[in-house]
């Protein structure tokens, strides 16, 4: 439910409801007061989704399992597209045995990775990884560094920032 006036009114009804149950509880019969704890449980459960407590708690579960089933296969296809990309670009012939040269879609120049002049060793040397880091490693080491050398902060170097940009490009593609 997205009407928050709604839910809080629900919440409402039920914690007078049972409030009566309650009182009646004491008053007339001890089995109408195992009748309002039900009605308190749904009253406490609709006033926290109507504060919004209850989507922070999945949206924070929910990073903390980490991406969707739907995440992780739109990455396999990302995934699978530049394999097939960097083997059309090495000339070894795509869909349908077409050479990459040939007509009938992008040319060459924007199926081939992007190294923007800069080899992969020397990325690594730029982000001061070694080969073995993954691609977290290489996202929060570009991360740390870009914030420190971005041309607008203190300490900026545009030229440095250019390189790293490119290093990371590199890594990335």
């Amino acid at each position: 439910m997205e009407n928050r006036t709604i839910l809080v009114g629900l919440a409402a009804t039920f914690i007078g409801l049972t409030a009566l149950l309650l009182v009646g509880g004491v008053v007339v019969s001890p089995v109408l007061l195992a009748v309002a704890v039900p009605f308190g449980v749904v009253a406490y459960l609709l006033w926290y989704h109507a504060s919004g407590r209850l989507r922070d708690r999945v949206r924070v579960e929910a990073d903390r399992i980490g991406p969707t089933e739907r995440e992780r296969a739109r990455q396999r296809a990302r995934a699978a597209e530049n394999r097939r990309d960097a083997y059309r670009a090495a000339g070894a012939g795509g869909r349908g045995g077409r050479r990459s040269g040939t007509g009938g879609g992008r040319d060459r120049r924007e199926r081939a990775p992007r190294t923007n002049g800069m080899s992969e060793r020397e990325a690594y040397e730029t982000l001061d990884l070694d080969r073995t880091a993954d691609r977290e490693a290489i996202r929060s080491r570009y991360r740390e560094r870009a914030k420190r050398l971005h041309p607008d902060g203190e300490d900026g170097d545009e030229d440095a920032f250019k390189d790293l940009n490119r290093a990371y490009e590199v890594l990335t593609d």
